[in-house]
């Protein structure tokens, strides 16, 4: 199971990949200027920039801060705290430690089932 990643996601990978270059070089930056400025290596930049599945969420959230393309990239997120996917499972008015706070088992995924 450690193989499978979904085409979707790895097509998503290299469009922010694609993103995070053009803004880097829209700014003027080159890769060692921004791997200086986060604390993260080369590799994991070109990592990012290449869409690879393997990165650290640190790394790749730290990328897309610096070079102010987070909320562009994640602009589908904003409001979510009050669609129903989430409120179904607010309890009270702070719906963020509502859910924080909430455990979830689920059951396992069998290979069959992909």
């Amino acid at each position: 199971m450690n193989d499978f990643f979904p085409v979707a996601c790895s097509d998503t990978l290299c469009r922010i990949g694609l993103l995070v270059k053009s803004r880097r070089l829209a700014l003027g930056l080159r890769q060692s200027d921004l791997k200086s400025a986060l604390g993260i290596s080369e590799h994991i930049l070109r990592k990012i920039e290449n869409g690879s599945e393997s990165v650290d969420l640190r790394s790749f959230m730290l990328v897309l801060w610096r070079l102010g393309i987070n909320e562009t990239v994640f602009a589908s997120l904003d409001g979510v705290e009050t669609t129903s996917q989430v409120a179904r499972y607010v309890t009270d008015a702070d719906a963020y430690q509502s859910i924080a706070n909430k455990r979830v088992r689920l059951p396992k995924a069998k290979a069959e089932e992909f």
